[in-house]
């Protein structure tokens, strides 16, 4: 599912122009989810289980894209967002760390 994934919300289409992460480039979209999101938005955040690169989505004249989160926007999330990335992150990087050894 490289190509763009389009969808209506609240009578507005959306594009979502990659579904990859733009760090290892592993597919982030299942079931027409991305982000845990039906329907994802901007500034949604989540993280990629390949390589624990913590993403959200921005727009784009194109649409949709995920790209890497900068520092400023990690830390204007909610404590309780930032929390519930770190553990994330913490079980994603095991995850990697066990598939490696």
């Amino acid at each position: 599912m490289s190509e763009a994934i389009s969808y209506s919300t609240e009578g507005a289409q959306v594009n979502l122009r990659s579904t990859q992460c733009p760090n290892c480039r592993l597919q982030l979209a299942e079931d027409r989810r991305i982000a845990g999101r039906k329907t994802p938005g901007v500034n949604d955040v989540s993280i990629c289980r390949g390589c624990a690169e913590i993403v959200v989505l921005a727009q784009t004249d194109a649409g949709l894209v995920l790209r890497p989160t900068t520092a400023s926007e990690f830390l204007s999330l909610s404590e309780e967002a930032r929390n519930l990335l770190r553990v994330a992150h913490t079980l994603v990087s095991q995850q990697i760390r066990c598939r490696n050894s």
